[in-house]
């Protein structure tokens, strides 16, 4: 539940600075949005990842359910690596927008729009990691310490 809430408060942060600024579609950048989705999404088919977010989103609709410690700490071991993933994805997109803007030195024009797309390609990759991972990160770490301070202790990789 927390990655979608975290999903809809970074598109209303989103939304909110590019009306402010007058102008909302200069956050919008469709190359810029598949290159850090689709190795996301390539990163949870590949890995067990996507199964442990997956059971997580299935299970935060369920009214009543109780985590086990292996499932925290399953789920907070997947979010870091998602988290790291996503940055390294992000700076691979913005270093090769930094090379496609050297590549395009001899024109001008294309400088500025070439340095915006390499910096939103990183700015998406951070809005995501803190917006939408980092929330359920930490709150499953909160549970773990919860368990641990009532001598429960759970499998912790």
């Amino acid at each position: 539940m927390l990655l979608i809430i975290g999903f809809l408060f970074m598109v209303f942060i989103f939304a909110v600075v590019g009306t402010l600024s007058g102008l909302l579609t200069m956050f919008i950048d469709l190359p810029s949005i598949l290159l850090i989705l689709v190795p996301l999404l390539f990163f949870f088919f590949a890995s067990k990842s996507g199964n442990v977010l997956g059971n997580y989103i299935k299970a935060s609709f369920k009214k009543e359910y109780t985590y086990t410690g292996s499932e925290l700490a399953a789920l907070s071991g997947t979010i870091k690596n998602t988290i790291k993933f996503i940055l390294a994805v992000g700076g691979f997109g913005f270093v090769s927008g930094l090379l496609a803007c050297l590549v395009n030195l001899d024109n001008k024009e294309m400088l500025g729009p070439s340095l915006a797309i390499s910096l939103l390609t990183f700015l998406y990759a951070i809005a995501v990691s803190i917006f939408i991972f980092l929330p359920t990160q930490a709150w499953a770490e909160n549970k773990i310490n919860t368990l641990k301070q009532n001598g429960v202790r759970p499998n912790v990789a």
